[in-house]
This record gives C-alpha cells, structure tokens and sequence, in this order.
C-alpha cells in the first residue's frame, strides 16, 4: 500500500515538472484593477483552446495562455505564431505569453501578447530607426448564438510608426455578461385573490352542506345567509349614500288646502232672500 502511493506521488511530481510550465497561463502584471480581474475571469473558460486563422499570405496559431504550438521543438512561451502559407519554414512569433496584457468592456475581452519577432522595414519606432516588435491583439467579442468559436484575422496594422499590431476576433458566448436568472412567482395581489377565492369556496361549499343535512333545507334555502346576500345589493346602495353623499335629503312637499278665511267676499250679491218664507 505504501509503496503504490509513494509511485503515485513520485507520478504526480513529474507530472508537475513536466508540464507545470505550460500550465501557468498568462500574468497580468500591468493592469491589476477589478475590470483586468473581470475580464480574466471571463476568460478562464477559454484558457488552453487554440485557434487557427488564415488571410492571404499567411496562417496564425493561437494560443489562449498556452502555447500556440505544442510541438517538442518549439518555444512554449508562443502566444501567435505565423506562418508563410508558400514557405512554411518560414515563420515568425507574433506575441509571447509572457508578456500578456488584457482589457475588458461590458461585452468584450482583448488578450494581447507582446515582445513578439521584430518587425523588418515597417515599423520603425518614433525615432525611425529602432524596429519595433510584434504584438497580436485577440478580441473576444460576445456573440450567444456563435455555433462555433472561429478566429478571424481583421487586420495588420503596419503602417504606423509605432504601436504596430495584429488584430484577431474570435466571437463567443463565454465572454458574455452572465444574465440573472428570472424567477417567475406570484405577486402579492395574485396570492390574495387565491386566498379570498378559497375561502369564499370553503363559506359556500360548507354553508350548503350545513344548510341541506343540519337544517334539512331545500333548493334556494341551502345558500348560507341567503338573506343576507338577496339585500347585499341594497345594503351596498345604502352605504354609498350614505358615506358619498352630503348634501341633505329633500323634505317632502306638504300642500294645504285652502281655508274660509283665505277666500275674500264674494261681489255677487246673496240672491237667495227669495227663497225665505214671508
């Protein structure tokens, strides 16, 4: 038993020593601010892939903080590596991962690899003199619906005196801002009305039951309170009359009937003296 475990031990050693430099990845020493840190988490999926891209002359191996190439000849610190397409001995280091630098926005991440080959007859420097040398600049921009994640080589930037550069895009979805997860639930208004239909379910299924086996009551009879509710709407009216409104109720009209003394003498002279016996 112990001596497997001292072989397991011995194994796990090589393998560190073997391979530990090639797993250490890309340092960010310039930029150590929470969106450097943020646009290195975003990354850390993409950690170990490599990408192959193309243009008309030439052909890039990319690696993504591990060695573009994973050959025994070849420098392990081999960010991008190009490649002549009509003479493939003929190649040249774009950016080392040593010498990585990155950057991040809401929706994007550039990975960029410094201290690459030097550059010939472009590309001198400010003072025209000192070649400056390569550096590929690898922008990750968000894309959800990408099928695959695919390098693109957009341009090469060559014609400035200095800061001179090789830009890729590989679109992706690990790079993309991470969306809250919606939970769907009811709201305060949804569960109350549950709550009253319930209940009001539970007054009238038990209110019939007690109304037709208890008071042995039959058809209309068995609604609970039915009494009650048949007036409902009269009650209604009578509390909105009397909570809205404030101007006072009209008294009823009384009308009085004409008395003698209201009624003035009559012109006409009594002619009925006539009638009188003499």
């Amino acid at each position: 038993m112990m001596r497997a475990f001292s072989i397991f031990l011995i194994l796990s050693f090589l393998t560190v020593l073997v391979f530990g430099a090639d797993q250490k990845g890309c340092t960010f020493s310039k930029h150590l601010d929470s969106k450097a840190k943020k646009g290195e988490a975003q990354l850390e999926v993409l950690k170990g892939k490599r990408f192959k891209a193309t243009d008309k002359y030439y052909s890039y191996d990319i690696g993504i903080c591990s060695p573009a190439v994973d050959t025994e000849d070849t420098d392990k610190d081999i960010g991008v590596l190009q490649v002549n397409k009509t003479d493939p001995s003929q190649t040249k280091i774009v950016g080392r991962i040593s010498s990585a630098d990155i950057m991040s926005g809401p929706d994007w991440v550039i990975l960029e690899y410094n201290k690459g080959d030097t550059y010939g007859s472009h590309c001198r420097g400010e003072d025209g003199n000192t070649p400056e040398q390569r550096r590929a600049r690898i922008m990750f921009i968000c894309d959800m619906s990408a099928p695959d994640e695919v390098a693109t080589v957009l341009e090469e930037q060559n014609n400035k005196t200095d800061a001179c550069y090789y830009l890729f895009e590989i679109n992706t979805a690990a790079v993309c801002k991470k969306q809250p997860l919606i939970t769907v639930g009811l709201s305060v208004g949804s569960i109350l009305l549950i709550v009253f239909f319930c209940v009001a379910a539970v007054y009238l299924l038990a209110g019939c039951l007690y109304n037709r086996f208890v008071m042995h009551a039959k058809g209309m009879e068995q609604i609970p309170n039915l009494s009650f509710w048949e007036d409902f709407g009269n009650l209604e009216a009578d509390g909105c009359d009397l909570v809205c409104r404030s101007r006072k109720s009209r008294q009823p009209r009384t009308y009085k009937g004409i008395g003698d003394d209201q009624l003035g003498e009559s012109d006409t002279p009594n002619t009925d003296e006539h009638l009188l016996p003499m």
